[in-house]
């Protein structure tokens, strides 16, 4: 008879047979796109796979991503037809710019223009894209089955069992009430493994390796630690705007990525093409008016203030006036782009530095993606280090491939996969991207 421990930290949770338990191979926690990715590999081979997600509605955000090339190409491993759908809801950049702009002034002086037009295509890869989050998430989601992904699951805990011979069996997770109210979801008992693709402030890294002081040496090391004190201070603000902005002289961010130095700070202008526009409530894609004027693309404005420390408002006005004065006197782009934003579209962040995660996996759990190895936010690596994640994780996973359903699952210990990951990853990162930044708050 099977006897259940819990996780580190985790209390064990009696069940009865009167508790409804679903079932699944494998569980991924999290509906980002390192997570999404890899549900997309494994449930094309026929593993039966669920989805996770805390949150309760899909909802547009007013942010974007850059995907580099390498990112896109580990995505088509996955699967060809996703990406195909990534890449025509984004915006292709063919061009990627430096500039250096003198403080209160519109002077600027291009440091650095690479024309990237067609350089994918001559060596067999995809382009890059600018793409909101929501767009990006909407064709992922796009590539799997009906009912994969479930909302309104915020992971609470997590049961380890074993079997009569004391070797791990079953994994099952608890989950909390939904903040909206009501009972929590019924816990989910996991066949095979738990994928932990939840982000910077991951649960499953939390509840897998602790954190606490009394945790022992091996957890400890293994779990990202608080923001260090010496780490500088940083507001990161993030909106989209219209592209062209109204007033700009017609001046956009046109199939291309554009850095801004001035003053100490970064500004970033991507065109992300549709961006969230004829984008319902709840994410999805809408239906505009058959009358209506084509909508004007978008475009994501985002600067890091290296310069200014962390600070709160009292009302998204307040935010977005302060945005104003930072960039008042400089380029009609930089004005128009800040001034034609929606206040309540700007996202604040606070930059902190963490150390990676030194181990990935325990047990049947293993993490991917930013829960074990966050990235700077401005190189775009993030999403396209997730995704060579993903294929890495389900290659492991498969032992190559498999459509055997559950079957094709391969028995192998996490800490190969742990091995497989921390190698491809580091084949990929220079000391720069070694940088462990993450941001205090959830967009």
């Amino acid at each position: 008879r099977a006897t259940a421990r819990a996780t580190r930290g985790v209390a064990v949770r009696a069940t009865t047979p009167s508790t409804p338990i679903e079932s699944c191979d494998v569980a991924v926690v999290g509906a980002g796109p390192g997570g999404l990715a890899t549900a997309i590999a494994l449930q094309r081979a026929g593993v039966d796979v669920v989805v996770f997600e805390q949150r309760e509605r899909i909802r547009p955000a007013g942010v974007a991503v850059f995907i580099w090339p390498h990112g896109l190409r580990n995505l088509r491993a996955i699967c060809a037809e996703t990406t195909t759908e990534v890449i025509n809801a984004g915006a292709t950049i063919d061009t990627i710019a430096i500039e250096q702009l003198t403080p209160t002034t519109s002077a600027s002086e291009t440091l650095v223009r690479i024309d990237v037009a067609g350089w994918s295509e001559r060596v067999n890869l995809p382009p890059q894209i600018g793409i909101t989050w929501a767009r990006l998430t909407n064709a992922l989601r796009g590539g799997l089955r009906d009912g994969t992904v479930r909302l309104g699951h915020a992971l609470e805990g997590m049961t380890m069992t074993t079997d009569a011979d004391g070797e791990e069996g079953d994994v099952v997770l608890t989950f909390a009430p939904p903040r909206s109210g009501g009972d929590a979801p019924p816990p989910v008992r996991v066949r095979g493994c738990v994928v932990g693709a939840d982000g910077r402030n991951s649960k499953v890294r939390e509840l897998t390796f602790g954190g606490g002081a009394s945790e022992e040496r091996d957890a400890a090391s293994a779990t990202s630690s608080p923001a260090t004190t010496s780490a500088p201070e940083a507001n990161v603000y993030y909106a989209l705007s219209p592209n062209p902005p109204p007033g700009a002289g017609g001046a956009g961010a046109f199939n291309e990525l554009r850095f801004v130095l001035c003053d100490g700070s970064g500004i970033s202008l991507l065109d992300v093409g549709r961006g969230n526009l004829d984008l319902a409530e709840d994410g999805s894609a809408g239906d505009a008016a058959a009358d209506a004027a084509p909508p004007a693309g978008q475009l994501m404005f985002g600067t890091t203030r290296f310069s200014e420390r962390a600070r709160a408002f009292e009302t998204p006005e307040q935010r977005l006036a302060h945005l104003e004065t930072l960039f008042r006197g400089t380029t009609p782009l930089l004005e128009r782009a800040v001034s034609s934003t929606a206040p309540g579209a700007v996202v604040q962040t606070t930059l902190f530095d963490r150390p990676a995660a030194a181990k990935w996996s325990r047990g049947r759990v293993t993490l991917l993606g930013d829960a074990s190895h966050c990235m700077y936010p401005s190189l775009g690596l993030g999403i396209s280090t997730a995704f060579g994640d993903a294929v890495e994780l389900s290659r492991c996973l498969l032992g190559g491939g498999g459509d055997g359903g559950g079957d094709a699952l391969c028995e192998m210990t996490f800490a190969d996969v742990e091995r497989r990951l921390q190698a491809r990853s580091d084949s990929h990162w220079s000391p720069y991207d070694r940088v462990r930044v993450v941001n205090a708050v959830s967009y």
